[in-house]
């Protein structure tokens, strides 16, 4: 009797998570949608900043007065923070030449804005 109700345990249960697996893609599919639509958006931000990171020169490196940045992308703004986030300058214009003989030797992070995107690229002053 014994083995009888044992067996019969295991087929209720086996028999529940069959239907059960069964059911949860169907409660769980639009949100795979969404997901994917998100993933996708995300890959196509990510194209689109490592074309700008392509795009974008940005020399010497180590700096001791002047910066430099070539692109083939518009810029639209340029921004220079230190590796504590403070922001230390904040460029609008004249991108292609930017002083920075003002800074401590050190390691910052420079912030290159296009249109839509931007890039952020790891700078040495001496």
């Amino acid at each position: 009797m014994k083995n009888y109700a044992f067996f019969f345990f295991f087929l209720v249960f086996g028999f529940s998570l069959i239907c059960s697996a069964q059911e949860a893609p169907k409660e769980s599919s639009s949100v795979d949608a969404i997901d994917v639509i998100q993933d996708l958006s995300e890959e196509q931000q990510a194209m689109d900043s490592f074309k700008l990171n392509e795009a974008v020169k940005m020399f010497p490196n180590p700096v001791q007065h002047y910066l430099t940045i070539q692109s083939s992308i518009p810029i639209t703004r340029v921004q220079v923070f230190s590796l504590l986030g403070q922001l230390i300058k904040d460029v609008s214009s004249n991108f292609s030449r930017i002083y920075l003989g003002e800074l401590n030797s050190g390691i910052y992070m420079i912030k290159i804005y296009s249109n839509e995107y931007h890039i952020t690229k790891k700078l040495v002053k001496r």
